[in-house]
């Protein structure tokens, strides 16, 4: 089926991994009991036996993972949510969360279905989301699509398909858009993102 092109390898759409809490109260030292925990988009790597060796930020920052996470594909970069206390040249890993890593979908050009947006930003090489769709618990699929050029503007719109899911309740999810995958698009021209939502249209301006 098409629509499987643009929906990422993570199974049913969206990883929803929570880790345990990893730590235990160490005396009263307070930096112990609450860690300063940063929570950012990341690319995690998995190496030949399917465990979470490295972390790295949108500001091209990269982590050994000191508590690596097993039973994932192998030889695989994920898109996640995470939150993680760096040492040094190490990262120890304490939630992450699953995110789309979206696809170009313009040859499935149809009208995507509204959605609620909490925030969106670009972070490095990635414009990412943070969205808040309805849902009975169905799979949803997303991408993107190219709607054209004005100037040095190339126009793109979020392609969200609800998929008979019905507007039931509120969940949250996370997407990127990979910059570098607009070869089309040379660096220093603008993007505009349109996001049709509840309320029309929104539009969110970025560059390359």
């Amino acid at each position: 089926m098409k629509s499987e092109r643009y929906a990422t390898a993570i199974n049913k759409g969206l990883l929803l991994l929570l880790l345990a809490l990893l730590f235990s109260c160490k005396g009263d030292d307070a930096s112990d009991i609450y860690p300063n925990i940063v929570t950012e988009f990341a690319m995690v790597r998995t190496d030949e036996a399917g465990t979470m060796r490295e972390l790295t930020t949108d500001d091209d920052r990269t982590y050994v993972i000191s508590n690596p996470q097993t039973g994932y594909g192998k030889n695989l970069r994920y898109r996640v949510v995470c939150g993680y206390v760096p040492d040094g040249q190490n990262a120890r890993l304490y939630q992450m969360t699953g995110a789309w890593l979206l696809r170009d979908s313009t040859e499935l050009a149809c009208e995507p279905d509204p959605i609620k947006v909490t925030s969106v930003w670009q972070s490095g090489r990635y414009i990412n989301m943070h969205l808040s769709p309805l849902t009975q618990g169905g799979t949803q699929y997303w991408g993107f699509r190219i709607d054209g050029t004005s100037g040095r503007t190339t126009h793109l719109s979020l392609h969200h398909r609800q998929n008979d899911d019905p507007l039931s309740y509120t969940t949250t999810v996370y997407a990127s858009l990979p910059t570098d995958s607009l070869m089309t698009i040379p660096a220093g021209d603008s993007i505009a993102l349109h996001i049709k939502t509840f309320n029309g249209e929104q539009v969110w301006a970025f560059q390359k």
